[in-house]
């Protein structure tokens, strides 16, 4: 009566299996194609250079009328109080970076000391800026800096995915949010009517509610989910990285410039840009933008903003975050002797 019983069922499975829609062969082989192309090295590095060729033909056209002379002269005499608001601007854009990972560490169950993650969240972030290709970069510097916390790699591989992702949300999020500050502006870079530019906007907010919804629990880790506060904190940490990083560029032609939301949206764009096909630090890519949109004023002004914005932004923290690298295992090693 068992075998009887048992084997209806097992047809009615069998069944089941049989309806399920399958997609055709030829997509099947294309998304494998696809997904070995997009981990391919040789794929990236080309579409890296091309990147990278494409813009440096978009900057020379930009700075054709332009000295180096002009440039220097605007760099010297950028104001002592754009530049000390650039390092504040830059401080508060790593400082809201340590907060999102603090709490995407709380969201898969890790709750370590919010300072030390701040600081192995900026040095981390100061890397893998200056090395692209994001996942992979992050993933390796925070290897390093949370070796205190005796993360494993699959670990470390999570936290570098969710914080990448909820920044590139956050950037398109808050693309969307200076749409409705700059709609005259941008529709007149882009040759848009307003209304235009405002449906975009409305469009570019859509991540919005998926922001609060994905992440309230991780799977298995129900008793660390995030409440609601604790995801608008989040949300406005990842809105506070974009929103600063960009006050950082915009300050120091602030004197020339007052169109901020217009400014902004060519800065988010290349960085979105530059974020998704892995340039490192958007090389290139945030010149050709910023210098292409006019948004910083003239070509002279802008350059010199640029070149104080990878200094001051980029290259300092990188050097603190490489020298912090390199003293670990010294100070590590001294403390061993002495204890």
């Amino acid at each position: 009566m068992d075998g009887s019983q048992a084997s209806p069922a097992k047809g009615a499975a069998s069944k089941r299996t049989r309806a399920r829609p399958r997609l055709p062969a030829w997509a099947g082989r294309a998304g494998e194609a696809a997904n070995r192309l997009a981990s391919s090295k040789i794929a990236r590095t080309a579409v890296t250079i091309a990147v990278l060729a494409i813009a440096a033909l978009l900057i020379r056209h930009q700075l054709a009328s332009s000295r180096f002379t002009d440039v220097t002269r605007a760099i010297a005499a950028t104001p002592p109080w754009a530049l000390g608001l650039c390092v504040l601007f830059t401080a508060a854009t790593y400082a809201c970076e340590g907060v999102l990972e603090w709490h995407a560490l709380r969201f898969i169950g890790h709750r370590l000391p919010m300072g030390r993650t701040l600081l192995a969240a900026s040095a981390s972030s100061a890397l893998s800026i200056a090395m692209g290709f994001g996942l992979a970069s992050g993933t390796a510097a925070r290897l390093r800096f949370y070796a205190f916390a005796k993360l494993d790699a699959a670990t470390v591989a999570k936290i570098t995915a969710l914080v990448s992702g909820a920044l590139f949300l956050a950037g398109l999020i808050a693309l969307g949010l200076s749409g409705f500050g700059g709609a005259s502006t941008i529709g007149a870079l882009l040759h848009w009517p307003g209304w235009g530019v405002v449906l975009l906007s409305v469009a570019l907010l859509a991540p919005l509610p998926a922001w609060f919804l994905l992440l309230r629990k991780w799977p298995g880790h129900e008793k660390t989910a995030l409440g609601p506060v604790a995801r608008a904190v989040t949300l406005a940490a990842a809105l506070g990285n974009w929103l600063f990083q960009g006050a950082a560029m915009f300050v120091l032609a602030s004197h020339h410039v007052a169109d901020f939301p217009g400014f902004f949206a060519a800065f988010a764009l290349a960085a979105l840009f530059g974020s998704a096909v892995g340039v490192p630090a958007d090389l290139g890519v945030l010149e050709a933008a910023v210098l292409g949109s006019h948004a910083l004023g003239s070509a002279q002004h802008g350059a010199a903003a640029l070149v104080l914005y990878r200094v001051i932004f980029q290259l300092i923290p990188l050097i603190l975050a490489a020298g912090a690298m390199m003293l670990r295992p010294m100070v590590k090693g001294a403390r061993n002797a002495l204890g």
